[in-house]
């Protein structure tokens, strides 16, 4: 069977029609919208109806070469072989096979011995396969086809069971019994703020266009936990407008590049907004207007990131570079890319959120986010998680740091106390020995501050 890739994008200034208006079709830029075969070549309708449809309601994004049209077109493509292979198609599929296919992905091996895939991407495969034959099977008649009591017994998570058990159906949406246990997810870990610093100071050692462009880059994934794709759509009207408000934290505009709003705003402190503007006013219009000196018909993007060299709109891979560059000159061992800014600023807006609730709202209130929901629903609406439970994790994280900031304070404490208990110690001994106290109350005296420091030290 050939191993050859089994779809290939639309072409640059491709469109497809998604309705009529009036007498005239309406049409939308599909660019790398992929367009799936069977492995013989031939156009597969079921695919293809699937990945349209996702498109059609705003579902997926073809961001940087085919965005999650792609990716899902690639984790279907693993189900589409295996129904060639055993001579099968997407109606006749069984239980029994589904789970054949599961533990293929799952037994997959280098010639080196190493796994593949870990658990986590044939949960991720598998439920995503199980969402495309439930929809094409419904299109073809077949309903129920994949449910508990179907041919097919995958069944769709609903969020209660998601609460009630959150590490079986973590990270998917649709469930088999032959799915394997969830992985541990090292993926998501925030870059640590120890890590960003060193970024900054290294990013001083480049050029001064490109560290000015690498600063301001490190502040933007830092200040609005934007994906890479979003941070390099940034426009300079939507800062401009954020920075003549005034405020002191005025919502600021980011793309989003995952559902149909196309945009959300998040609060951002405006002396960094201010640091925004002064690489726009500077650097950014310095090299806008050298461009202009090189060529007469240079228009200006009005992208906040461009380019150091031809001022296009900075490339989305380049973002990942950047940081992956700096990461290697700083010589910092742990990972550090993009989206991990992206899990900080979230953990971080999770414990802001949680202590000023817990410092100044009345007991109902305490009561009311005691499961997270008003904070994880501020958040939901400030990074544009689609899902509100996905943000369940970072509330984990956020409290466990918010324990470790408690830790270091009771540790101080603590060694204030056991200094004062020493100084006091230290007095009894001066005193006795001054005969000011009798051998009697200065031993009453040590064991007396001793039982005490004790008592509260436990």
């Amino acid at each position: 069977m050939s191993k050859r890739q089994m779809h290939r994008p639309l072409s640059q200034g491709a469109a497809l029609p998604t309705g009529l208006t009036q007498a005239d079709l309406r049409a939308r830029d599909a660019e790398g919208m992929p367009c799936f075969f069977w492995t013989s070549g031939r156009f597969c309708f079921e695919v293809n109806f699937y990945l349209l449809g996702l498109w059609c309601d705003g579902r997926v994004s073809l961001s940087n070469k085919g965005g999650s049209a792609r990716q899902y077109a690639m984790q279907i493509s693993f189900l589409i072989r295996f129904l060639e292979l055993n001579r099968m198609t997407v109606t006749t599929i069984t239980d029994k096979y589904f789970g054949l296919f599961v533990k293929g992905l799952c037994s997959e091996v280098y010639p080196d011995g190493e796994r593949v895939r870990v658990e986590n991407t044939v949960r991720d495969i598998a439920s995503r396969c199980l969402d495309f034959l439930s929809v094409i099977t419904e299109e073809f008649g077949f309903e129920g086809y994949v449910s508990k009591k179907g041919i097919v017994k995958g069944y769709k998570i609903e969020p209660d069971q998601r609460r009630e058990r959150p590490s079986l159906y973590r990270k998917i949406f649709w469930y088999h019994a032959s799915f394997p246990l969830a992985s541990s997810d090292n993926r998501r870990s925030p870059i640590e703020p120890s890590a960003i610093a060193d970024l900054r100071l290294a990013a001083k050692s480049r050029s001064p266009k490109v560290a000015a462009r690498l600063k301001l880059l490190i502040s933007v994934l830092n200040n609005t936990g934007c994906r890479r794709a979003e941070a390099a759509r940034i426009r300079i009207e939507d800062v401009m407008k954020a920075y003549r408000s005034g405020v002191t934290h005025p919502l600021m505009r980011i793309p989003s590049v995952k559902g149909n709003k196309g945009y959300r705003v998040l609060p951002v402190p405006h002396i960094v907004i201010d640091s925004w503007v002064n690489y726009i006013e500077n650097e950014r219009a310095e090299m806008i207007e050298r461009a202009k000196e090189l060529n007469a018909n240079f228009v200006d993007h009005g992208f906040l990131f461009l380019n150091s060299v031809s001022c296009e709109p900075l490339a989305i891979d380049t973002v990942t570079n950047d940081i992956s560059d700096l990461r290697k000159l700083a010589g910092i061992s742990s990972r550090a890319h993009p989206h991990m800014f992206r899990h900080r600023f979230i953990t971080e807006k999770f414990k802001d959120l949680i202590v000023k609730y817990d410092l100044e709202n009345t007991d109902v209130m305490r009561r009311a986010i005691a499961n997270a929901d008003v904070i994880k629903r501020v958040l939901q609406e400030w990074t544009g998680h689609k899902l509100v439970e996905s943000l369940d994790h970072y509330i984990h994280i956020a409290f466990r740091e918010l324990a470790r900031m408690e830790k270091v304070v009771a540790a101080t404490l603590a060694q204030a106390a056991a200094s004062d208990m020493l100084r006091q110690l230290d007095d009894y001994e001066s005193e006795f020995r001054l005969n000011l106290l009798s051998e009697e109350e200065f031993e009453r005296r040590t064991m007396t501050t001793i039982r005490q420091y004790y008592r509260f030290d436990s």
